[in-house]
């Protein structure tokens, strides 16, 4: 999902940055303030390219955040399921879920790992728990670690 986001982000920002810097040379260069609308077009472009990027940046940023402070707990291997909330050319990709109860509240999580284009199934078999880690005052906020646990995609 990061590449996708990473790639509509590059595209979107690029195209809206081209009609906006067109529209605003070729206003102010011949004079014609109606092509100040050529620049408007090209606005939403570049908003929705920024919003994209920044969406990225931030799932690294809580990543990264979490491999630093997150604790590590051991949820119970529930499931693999398909997301079928993402779809590309007809398929949806894979998602390993786990749970866990949250000591301070009592109550059971459910935590979903990134998407999976192959069935990560088989390489669970042996692994009753799996890692994640989460931020101790808000359990909402977790990274499932699948690190070492599955190979890499090809």
């Amino acid at each position: 999902m990061k590449r996708i986001n990473l790639f509509m982000g590059g595209i979107f920002t690029a195209v809206g940055v081209v009609f906006v810097v067109v529209g605003l040379l070729t206003a102010l260069l011949l004079r014609v303030p109606l092509l100040l609308l050529f620049a408007l077009f090209g606005l939403p472009f570049l908003l929705l390219g920024i919003g994209f990027l920044r969406r990225d940046a931030k799932e690294k940023q809580d990543d990264a955040w979490l491999q630093e402070n997150g604790s590590r707990i051991y949820a119970d291997f529930v499931a693999v399921q398909f997301n079928t909330s993402v779809r590309v050319n007809g398929r949806c990709p894979l998602i390993i879920q786990c749970q866990a109860v949250n000591p301070a509240d009592g109550k059971v999580y459910l935590f979903e790992s990134k998407n999976f284009w192959f069935d990560p199934e088989p390489f669970l078999q042996d692994r009753p728990k799996i890692p994640v880690l989460v931020d101790r005052s808000d359990y909402h906020r977790y990274l499932v670690l699948t690190e070492g646990i599955l190979p890499e995609e090809g």
